[in-house]
């Protein structure tokens, strides 16, 4: 009895060892993943570090004024939604040369950069940097020039040039120059040619430059007299890139004796800077109050206009009843531009040979600084309206439209009516 009871008692404690065994032990698995809750070691961690910021890199010397550059061509120039229509990527223009401004430091470079951009804008209306040799005769022209120092309208034109000759970048003269100008070299006489066979006399006048108005006053009217019995006159002018009005008012149209007003709008987009050129000296109005406005101003949101004329006051030095003809080309541009829209709206001469490349009405092209470089550059702040409606920077189709812009051509042509 004592055995038995002595087995049911070994029996007994070896469950209950067993019991407490599961109840306080854990399978190897339960004990890997207790060790991983268990309490920190005591050896103390270490510090998690700030974050720190990046520092912001210093601008460019000339990245304000490269902004600067767009902000005034989306305000004031008139032509950046008339070259996204044609295709030009202006967006794209402005970010790819921004990265080459980021990281320049000579401003020559700068100048470079802004050239290229307005190269990839087609240079459109007049829109230049002015380099140091054109500074020097637009400084002469509108700050020393006897006749128009003291033109009031030229007063913004004054100001800016004085300024930028104070920041340094460019050297003003000291005197007003009277020679040749240096825009484009020295420029050839005006030659003259007489053809007996189909009775024509011939012009080719390679420019309208300002300081040739009173040197070439008296080539025009000699010549005709010398040739009285001329029955068509040429003025080839498809060399010619333009340069002061004056000289086609003065010495090619004035010398025939009559009387001409020519007229057109120009439209712009209203601007502080571009109301300050035009307030006070224009009748301004709203593009869209104009009943007969061209689509196009509205479309490139040309919100302004004003009207313009060309007055010629004619005197008797030239008596000759010749066919006037007028030879143009893709080079005619800015005032030979103007002088080619004056002989289609009036009827002075007949226009003939290839189409024009515009941007002749209006006034002279305006100019801007950029203070941090002391750079200038300049474009025209207004869009002209072509006697036709069109508009002027697409230029004019001639009224006889030659294969070539040449004057062999056109005298085959004159010799043809003739009947030789």
């Amino acid at each position: 009895m004592k055995t038995a009871w002595k087995r049911i008692l070994v029996l007994l404690l070896a469950a209950l060892l067993l019991a407490g065994c599961t109840q306080s032990g854990k399978p190897a698995a339960e004990a890997a993943a207790a060790s991983e809750t268990a309490a920190p070691s005591l050896v103390p961690a270490e510090p998690t570090p700030e974050p720190t910021e990046e520092p912001t890199p210093e601008p460019g010397p000339f990245e304000a004024d490269y902004a600067l550059l767009w902000e005034i061509l989306e305000t004031d120039y008139p032509y950046l939604p008339y070259l996204r229509e044609k295709g030009i990527d202006v967006d794209g223009i402005r970010e790819t040369y921004a990265k080459l401004v980021k990281d320049t430091k000579n401003v020559k470079t700068f100048a470079e950069i802004i050239g290229k951009v307005f190269a990839s804008l087609r240079n459109t209306a007049h829109l230049h940097m002015i380099p140091e040799y054109l500074f020097k005769d637009m400084y002469g022209i509108y700050v020393l020039s006897p006749e128009l120092k003291d033109d009031l309208f030229l007063a913004p034109w004054r100001d800016v040039m004085m300024q930028a000759a104070e920041i340094g970048y460019y050297t003003a003269p000291k005197e007003y120059n009277s020679g040749l100008s240096s825009m484009t070299g020295v420029y050839s006489d005006v030659k003259v040619q007489y053809y007996k066979d189909c009775k024509t006399l011939c012009f080719s006048v390679p420019t309208f430059d300002f300081y040739s108005v009173e040197h070439d006053k008296d080539v025009f009217i000699n010549a005709i007299k010398q040739y009285p019995e001329a029955e068509n006159i040429v003025f080839d002018i498809t060399r010619n890139s333009g340069g002061d009005d004056r000289y086609w008012k003065n010495n090619i149209v004035a010398p025939f004796g009559t009387d001409y007003t020519f007229e057109w709008r120009e439209f712009y987009r209203s601007s502080p800077e571009n109301e300050r050129i035009v307030t006070g000296w224009m009748e301004l109005y709203n593009t869209s109050e104009a009943e007969d406005a061209p689509a196009w101003a509205s479309a490139y949101g040309l919100d302004r206009f004003f009207c313009m004329s060309a007055e010629v006051k004619g005197f008797e030095a030239i008596r000759s009843d010749a066919k006037r003809w007028v030879l143009v080309s893709s080079t005619v541009y800015s005032s030979s531009e103007e002088f080619v829209c004056f002989c289609k709206a009036t009827g002075w001469a007949t226009i003939a040979g290839t189409h024009t490349g515009g941007d002749g009405l209006g006034f002279d092209p305006v100019i801007r600084l950029l203070p941090d470089s002391g750079l200038l550059f300049r474009f025209c702040m207004d869009a002209g309206e072509n006697p036709d409606g069109t508009m002027n920077i697409e230029g004019t189709t001639p009224d006889v439209i030659l294969e070539t812009a040449d004057v062999t051509r056109l005298l085959d042509l004159i010799r043809e009516e003739q009947g030789h």
